[in-house]
């Protein structure tokens, strides 16, 4: 029997009885019915309470597994964000090592280029050769008219000499390659020798070859190349022009490890 049906049945009771019962026992059946509502009261409160402390509780629960579900976000993101930079570590060293590399090399080449240069000095003084870098490459530069007559392959006195010298200083470099290319100007030939400046160009780079090797420097170490005029260092147009474009080059050949390429980003 639940308390509020205690108490009502107390208070029909007296309501029968009250005429019969005395002062005491009315006054005591008050005072139990009084408990009992005070009770019921008191129960009411503590079941409202729970129920508050329930919602809370699972409000709170809520809460906790939103913080945890942002937390594993977070980590995710940042183990993404540090496998990004460590991948981005990675190839910042790479490239630096490839800069390094490539300043490594930068600085072999032009200290070759001082001591070619500086070996050579007696023969660029005196306007036989010029050093120059083409193309990112060293390069000897011979007049043709130090080396050859007009439409001639055969070797001057005076460009035998100049070449015998160059042979000196590249007998010394034996891991290095040399390409011999001949050059013209525009002016056509048309010979039985010569039908063309091809015939012509490549005739002299081999002329050059061969003394070369007679000189002493190993015939691995060397190339010849014929370019005719399709690779002038000046305008054909005008005379001075033409005179520059008549050459013969020795092309220093780059080494494996100095084809330095740096990553991209």
């Amino acid at each position: 029997m639940n308390t509020s049906t205690h108490v009502s049945r107390i208070a029909l009771a007296l309501v029968v009885v009250g005429g019969c019962v005395g002062q005491g026992t009315y006054d005591k059946a008050v005072e139990e019915g009084n408990a009992a509502k005070a009770q019921l009261r008191q129960m009411t409160l503590d079941r409202d309470k729970k129920r508050t402390e329930a919602a809370e509780s699972e409000s709170s629960l809520r809460e906790l597994d939103a913080a945890c579900k942002k937390r594993g976000d977070d980590l995710a993101a940042l183990q993404g964000r540090s496998r990004n930079l460590s991948m981005t570590l990675e190839q910042t060293k790479a490239q630096l090592a490839a800069m390094q590399r490539a300043q490594a090399a930068s600085e072999a080449r032009a200290a070759l280029f001082r001591d070619l240069t500086l070996r050579l000095k007696r023969m660029v003084d005196s306007g036989e050769l010029a050093v120059v870098i083409r193309d990112g490459r060293m390069v000897l530069q011979l007049p043709n008219d130090v080396l050859f007559d007009t439409g001639r392959t055969e070797l001057k006195p005076k460009g035998q000499e100049t070449l015998k010298g160059i042979a000196e200083v590249l007998k010394t470099m034996t891991e290095r390659h040399f390409q011999i290319s001949g050059h013209t100007d525009s002016v056509p030939i048309h010979t039985a020798r010569f039908p063309s400046n091809w015939e012509l160009s490549s005739g002299r780079a081999l002329e050059v070859v061969h003394l070369l090797v007679a000189q002493g420097v190993a015939p691995g170490m060397l190339s010849a190349a014929g370019y005719s005029d399709v690779d002038p260092v000046a305008t054909n147009d005008t005379a001075d022009g033409k005179k520059k474009n008549r050459r013969t080059e020795i092309s220093l050949q780059p080494m494996i490890d100095e084809l330095v390429t740096i990553p991209e980003h």
